[in-house]
């Protein structure tokens, strides 16, 4: 069996969150639809949270877009939402319930380490314009080891705690060793990275 690189699992997850961007209409909620069984099968625990804490972004949504948009009323009246507000709000759900939904697939797949290292990869082709990867990588690297922690005590935390603790991770009070995992790149790895950039960049271009 094959493995693939954390790094072409992050690529195939913007590619696919880039193709819902510019899906409209039944293509739009089938890629969708896909996206969140997928992901409610191998992690419905995950997907229960998610939509849990963003159940106010989706009503916020629904909101703007229904009586926002112009277009015919659903019934008499100036409070009266418009069918066209309503189904380009449903078609925002839809999108955005598929991006997070892929998320949670890929977050299901790799660990923190191996995330990081993906990451990592990726952001190899910065270093020409003078992007310092490995103080990323270390502030990164902190900041999650930090949250992780805090996550735990998150029934004792109220967010304004959790917050300033968070912050606190960026001056610890004492050195720290960090040890980062970055993954080698086969020539498999390699050339399906380079396929996956061209996608995204290909994906990117219809959307101009």
């Amino acid at each position: 069996m094959i493995r693939i690189h954390s790094a072409n699992q992050i690529a195939v997850w913007l590619w696919v969150a880039c193709i819902l961007q510019i899906l409209q209409g039944a293509p739009l909620i089938v890629f969708s639809a896909v996206c969140i069984l997928l992901a409610f099968y191998y992690c419905p625990g995950r997907c229960w949270r998610t939509l849990k804490r963003i159940r106010f972004l989706l009503l916020a949504i629904t909101l703007v877009y229904g009586w926002s948009v112009p277009g015919q009323y659903l019934w008499p009246g100036r409070w009266s939402p418009t069918e066209e507000g309503l189904c380009w709000g449903l078609l925002q759900l839809v999108r955005l319930l598929g991006v997070l939904a892929a998320l949670q697939l890929l977050l299901w797949r790799l660990s923190a380490a191996r995330m990081f290292s993906g990451l990592y990869v990726l952001l190899a082709p910065f270093a020409f314009i003078g992007f310092n990867r490995e103080r990323w990588a270390l502030r990164l690297s902190l900041t999650m080891t930090f949250s992780g922690d805090l996550l735990l005590q998150q029934d004792a935390l109220n967010r304004e705690g959790f917050l300033m603790q968070l912050a606190g991770a960026e001056q610890p009070c004492e050195l720290q060793e960090v040890s980062i995992l970055v993954e080698s790149l086969s020539f498999f790895d390699l050339a399906l990275l380079w396929v996956l950039f061209a996608a995204v960049l290909f994906t990117l271009l219809m959307m101009v």
